[in-house]
């Protein structure tokens, strides 16, 4: 009879999980446990309700008390709890990997486990945070994929780490399989142009399309399109450094001047004093264009810390609530999304500048509303942060110019937020994508990888 009942219970858990109704679903597994302590699953599946819930601590509880009876899933749940709590400080990236090396030696012990391919792949992408393991995340990807061959994730993982370790051939091979598995992951398309613009030569370029046409065959044209427009957009950042180098050293040259400028006000008097205050108001002006379009071109050196995106988010909407807006902002947050790293003050600064690029609009009309959304896509290990208005969109003939340094339709913008907020999405390895329809709002999404690495290209 307690078997059954607790049939029973596992099944309204599971259909209350699968409605994503998890206040409820946490709610069931807590008064099952009352009587029945010793459920594994329904003590591992508390613990998946606590993280959507925001709760990740009573979760990593829970799942401590079922991986020590042997519950091999929490080990795996608590690989990833390290990770997503730590970010990249050693002694969480160890701890993750004692988990799943557990689960490694159970199943060589002759246990079951399902999903194997997944703790090759966590592990393939732990090791390969230190150089001095590469050959370890190398035979870790080749596991992982020889279980799970159409994980293009995975492929495209691999061929990031071949890269680094100068294996280019092996690189190029496993993005376009990447591809191939799935034609809209974005960040294989990224890896494939920046291969092609550092590894191949110009004149072995026609060949390398040509290998495309002949292995892509109908959905050639689609790859070539994209990859053509992720090495424009690679070309640029190259041109924009370079004009930053130099222009950071006008910028210096300015400031001097500006220096002297104001020096010589304060000794000068009569006409000659208010003509040097007046070019010193010209040239000030001038300074913060130049500021502005530098902060366009690149963004200063990234210092990463690990942070609660939903909570960054609840701050920039309380700061831009304080303004008078006749705009609503609202926040919608999914629960459970992990931990991120990033530059707190460069992250806010983007998406401060795509909120406020959204209000602007919305001012110049009615009013409207804004979202500002927080998600976690699993499979690509990505938080994303989302600003959605309800306004007039965006003209197609602009839509590919608004990242534009200086592009801008409004008489007072001047065309650097979104440029930079974009600057800002790309030194994080991630990027800034934009959904609008005239008549039916924008949305502006900013994806960023959870761990970020300085060392990467």
């Amino acid at each position: 009879m307690g078997g059954i009942v607790l049939g029973e219970w596992n099944e309204q858990v599971v259909e209350a999980m699968r409605l994503e109704r998890w206040p409820e679903a946490a709610a069931l597994c807590t008064s099952a446990l009352k009587q029945h302590p010793g459920a594994l699953e329904l003590r591992y599946r508390l613990g998946l309700c606590q993280v959507q819930l925001g709760q990740p601590v009573a979760a990593g509880d829970n799942w401590q008390e079922c991986a020590a009876d042997g519950h091999l899933e929490s080990h795996f749940q608590l690989g990833l709890l390290a990770l997503r709590q730590g970010g990249r400080r050693p002694q969480s990236g160890e701890r993750a990997s004692e988990h799943f090396e557990t689960i490694l030696r159970e199943v060589a012990n002759g246990n079951e486990y399902e999903g194997l391919d997944r703790v090759y792949f966590a592990l393939g992408g732990q090791y390969g945070e230190d150089p001095q393991r590469w050959s370890e995340a190398l035979k870790a990807y080749r596991q992982g994929l020889a279980l799970n061959p159409l994980s293009a994730v995975g492929h495209n993982n691999l061929g990031q780490l071949l890269l680094q370790d100068d294996q280019v051939l092996g690189a190029l091979g496993e993005f376009k399989v990447a591809i191939q598995l799935d034609p809209s992951l974005s960040p294989a398309y990224v890896n494939l142009a920046r291969l092609f613009l550092r590894h191949i030569k110009p004149a072995e370029l026609e060949q390398e399309y040509q290998h495309i046409f002949e292995e892509f065959a109908d959905g050639a044209p689609q790859v070539i399109a994209r990859l053509t427009l992720d090495m424009v957009e690679l070309g640029k950042e190259q041109v924009y450094e370079g004009f930053y180098t130099k222009g950071h050293r006008i910028k210096n040259l300015m400031g001097i001047v500006g220096s002297r400028m104001r020096g010589l006000g304060r000794k000068a008097d009569g006409d000659l004093q208010v003509e040097l205050n007046r070019l010193g108001g010209e040239h000030e002006a001038l300074y913060d264009e130049w500021v502005g379009f530098l902060a366009a071109m690149k963004v200063e050196k990234i210092r990463p810390v690990v942070i609660e995106a939903d909570r960054l988010v609840r701050r920039v909407a309380e700061l831009v609530r304080s303004q008078t807006w006749k705009s609503k902002v609202q926040v919608r947050v999914q629960e459970g999304v992990p931990r991120v790293e990033a530059d707190e003050r460069m992250l806010r600064e983007a998406i401060i500048n795509l909120c406020l690029n959204a209000l602007e609009i919305l001012e110049e009309g009615a009013g409207g509303q804004v979202v500002i959304g927080v998600g976690y896509d699993e499979e690509r290990a990505q938080v994303f942060i989302e600003v959605e208005d309800d306004g007039p969109g965006i003209d197609e003939r602009h839509i590919e110019l608004i990242f534009e340094p200086g592009f801008t339709t409004r008489e007072r913008g001047n065309g650097y937020g979104l440029s930079i907020a974009r600057r800002i999405a790309q030194a994080h390895h991630g990027a800034l994508r934009v959904k609008s329809r005239q008549g039916h709002g924008t949305v502006f999404r900013l994806d960023l990888p959870i761990a970020f690495s300085a060392g990467e290209n």
